[in-house]
């Protein structure tokens, strides 16, 4: 009985749970946006990524209110609802940052508007919140702080103003700033260093103590690089160990100075033990030792010996090991000795897969890559790759050299190089004026195209007129003819030079000249040519301060001439050298199987040696000498042939006027057989565009070879500058003192102006 009731009971609960109403899912019916005044009804929704119509989901809205807050425009996201039966009524309040219309800066006296704006993070149009703020103060001070101004305040406010020309309301945020006074160093001091001398440590560093004849101005950014610098120095010395321990700042009570203290912990000082190293089978032990300069018991100098380590890597660098690796290991064997051993792990040379070019939109292809010294196949060697990034830049196209990226090329260790040129401006227009102590005022006009549609020819014209002169110059060159490194010019000439103080005729040449080069066998750098010069030479209009043999010659007098020349170039730019040499040698002769009416040889050597010393100075010694000599007699060479020194011009010594030395009692109108110039000068780039120099020249010439004394120069000494200017080339101005000047010392300016005249 009792079974049959449990039974009964269960059928009639069973039937009871299955006819119970299913609880109806809840969806979302609509969703609605408040607050938004200048962010899009339609954007926000986008970023809630929920639509009517989805399941209402708690943990859905969390994740959008998330992601507006992401957006960064927003203050307050606040998500409300209204449920009506299974559907759901969503209300989305925003409250956005405020949105401003411009930035502007107030008080800045010492930091441009522009340099500001580009250094802050607020820009017009930007919904500004304090996270961004913050970071913009900061931003602000630094930059002032990076200048000495320490005592910076920045405020910011908002700012509601009315444009005076649309009549609209705009948000302006503004930057008002305190700039204050700079704070200057008033005293450096260190505690701790009982070897390295306090003003030793204070010469490594930049930032200085104030004196009467020098500021110095408190950067606090440039004060933490100086205790990286105090490290180094102490490394340097054998303190491996070295620690900046504290800095402590105390400024003075009006603010305007700061004494800056420096706790040092020198530890010890360790010296040099034995150096060994292991791995090289490419490299013998000699060759390996040639690149270790320590020596046993030194002071270990940490700088020295990163430089080895860089030198064993550059060694094998050079001979395309560029996967190789040398892992130094510091040991210390007894107290304060530390034994160096170069773990040398040679792997295999890499070759050149592919070579890329880039960046070059009007020069052509092959004419960069008939410059380079490495191809495809070929094994990496380092110096070859820098030769070929000079051979591209000393062709004049582009604006440095290109920029090389070496890269993996395959699982062989191959490697693909791509080489990244920024062309320039090669096409000039020359127009100008200026003024010469030879011609008086004279202007120029060219034209000239150093890249002919991007063939890498060079194609020019040039007049250059005054009172006294009028030049007319048209040339061409091809620097790879047939295919071959064969350069072929052609240069066709109309020159016309009146009298003038120095010149005691007029003189007119006609004529053309063509030559051919290619690179020298056997020597590097060097290149050797010849050249074939056909002109006719009229003088005219003698002066009566003339008495010379050209009175007497049937007029034009035609001359015919081959000159042979080796020319070896080393320097690292065609532009402006830094350093390498330039040397050439040439042989001329005229006359004789040749033709023409003049007879005579001429043998030049000219040299010039660049190096760089120090921050942007660079140092110059030239020297050249030449003599000249007829065939049968002296007497052979025409007046208008000799050696006159002085100027700016091709036999130039600055402080003297064109033509103004000859040999010692000689007429002013005769020049010598022989000469021979040398000079220093020295120059300083004060930018891309823009060197001074001071300069020394020495001179002189001579009427025979054996009657020389190379002890008897002219001086002459001054000062100059060159600028580089669009289109024009380049300007220069020299103003030099004439020590040895007929009728006593005195100053000559020397101006040239593109091409020079």
């Amino acid at each position: 009985m009792k079974r049959r009731l449990v039974l009964i009971t269960g059928c009639i609960l069973f039937l009871h749970l299955f006819s119970l109403p299913v609880a109806a899912q809840t969806e979302i019916h609509s969703i609605v946006v408040e607050g938004n005044e200048y962010v899009s009804q339609d954007k926000i929704l986008r970023v809630v990524r929920l639509k009517p119509g989805d399941p209402y989901d708690d943990k859905g809205f969390a994740d959008a209110a998330k992601r507006l807050f992401a957006t960064k425009e927003f203050a307050d996201v606040k998500i409300f609802k209204e449920q009506y039966g299974s559907q759901i009524t969503v209300t989305i309040v925003v409250k956005e940052y405020p949105r401003i219309d411009g930035v502007r800066f107030e008080g800045n006296k010492k930091i441009k508007d522009d340099d500001l704006s580009e250094a802050t993070q607020v820009k017009e149009g930007a919904f500004i919140r304090p996270a961004l703020l913050r970071s913009d103060h900061e931003i602000i001070s630094e930059k002032y702080r990076e200048k000495g101004y320490y005592r910076i305040k920045v405020k910011d406010e908002l700012k509601v103003e009315r444009d005076k020309k649309t009549k609209k309301t705009r948000t302006i945020l503004v930057y008002e700033i305190s700039e204050g006074e700079k704070v200057e160093i008033k005293h450096i001091d260190f505690f701790g260093n009982r070897v390295v001398d306090s003003d030793d440590i204070r010469k490594v560093m930049e930032s200085r103590e104030d004196r009467w004849l020098r500021g110095a101005e408190f950067k606090p950014k440039v004060l933490n690089d100086d205790l990286a610098l105090i490290a180094t120095l102490y490394r340097e010395h054998g303190f491996l160990d070295v620690e900046v321990v504290d800095k402590e700042l105390i400024f003075s009570e009006d603010g305007k100075g700061v004494d800056v203290f420096i706790t040092l912990k020198e530890g010890k000082q360790y010296k040099v033990g034995d150096v060994t190293w292991t791995g090289n089978t490419v490299f013998d032990d000699v060759q390996i030792g040639s690149k270790v300069t320590f020596r046993k018991y030194d002071v270990f100098n940490d700088t020295e010996f990163t430089l080895i380590q860089q030198g064993i890597n550059e060694l094998y660098w050079d001979r395309g090991y560029i996967y190789n690796s040398v892992s130094p290991e510091k040991k210390v064997s007894r107290k304060n000795v530390i034994d160096v051993n170069f773990d040398i792990v040679e792997g295999k040379p890499a070759h050149i897969n592919e070579i890329n070019i880039s960046g070059n939109t009007k020069t052509a292809e092959r004419v960069i890559r008939r410059e380079l010294v490495i191809n495809p196949g070929d094994v990496f060697l380092r110096p070859r790759l820098l030769r070929s990034l000079r051979e591209v830049f000393s062709l004049g196209f582009f604006e440095g050299p290109p920029e090389p990226i070496v890269k993996p090329a395959n699982e062989e260790g191959d490697i693909d190089i791509d080489l990244k040129v920024k062309e320039k401006q090669t096409g000039q227009f020359r127009l100008g004026a200026g003024f010469s102590s030879l011609n008086s005022i004279s202007g120029f006009i060219g034209i000239a195209e150093t890249n002919f549609l991007g063939r890498g020819q060079q194609i020019g014209i040039d007049w250059e007129f005054s009172r006294y002169r009028q030049n007319v110059d048209l040339r061409f060159t091809e620097p790879w003819l047939f295919g071959t490194p064969t350069e072929l010019s052609i240069n066709l000439f109309n020159r016309i030079q009146n009298q003038v103080r120095q010149q005691f005729f007029n003189d007119r040449r006609q004529g053309i000249s063509i030559r051919v080069g290619r690179p020298f066998p056997w020597f590097d750098y060097t290149s050797a040519f010849v050249r074939y010069r056909y002109e006719l030479v009229e003088l005219t209009n003698f002066s009566a301060g003339y008495l010379g043999p050209l009175l007497t010659i049937d007029w034009p007098q035609r001359t015919s001439s081959m000159a042979f020349t080796v020319l070896r170039n080393s320097t690292d730019s065609p532009f402006r050298p830094t350093k390498g040499t330039r040397s050439t040698f040439t042989v001329e002769f005229n006359g004789g199987i040749l033709g023409g009416d003049v007879r005579f040889h001429r043998y030049e050597a000219g040299f010039s040696w660049y190096e760089s010393l120090f921050w942007k100075f660079v140092l110059q010694l030239k020297y050249s000498a030449a003599i000249l000599d007829g065939y049968s007699s002296p007497k052979d060479v025409p007046d208008y042939e000799l050696f006159r020194l002085g100027g700016n011009r091709r036999y130039g010594v600055r402080g003297y006027d064109f033509y103004e030395i000859v040999p010692r009692g000689n007429p002013p109108y005769l020049g010598g057989r022989f000469m021979h110039i040398m000079g220093y000068e020295l120059s300083f780039a004060v930018g891309p565009t823009v060197t001074l120099l001071g300069f020394f020249d020495m001179g002189n010439t001579w009427n025979s070879f054996e009657g020389a004394d190379v002890a008897d120069l002219r001086k002459g000494i001054g000062v100059g500058i060159r600028i580089e200017l669009p289109m024009l080339g380049t300007v220069g101005f020299d103003y030099g003192y004439g020590y040895d000047r007929i009728g006593g010392p005195a100053w000559e300016p020397h101006l040239t102006f593109g091409a020079g005249f």
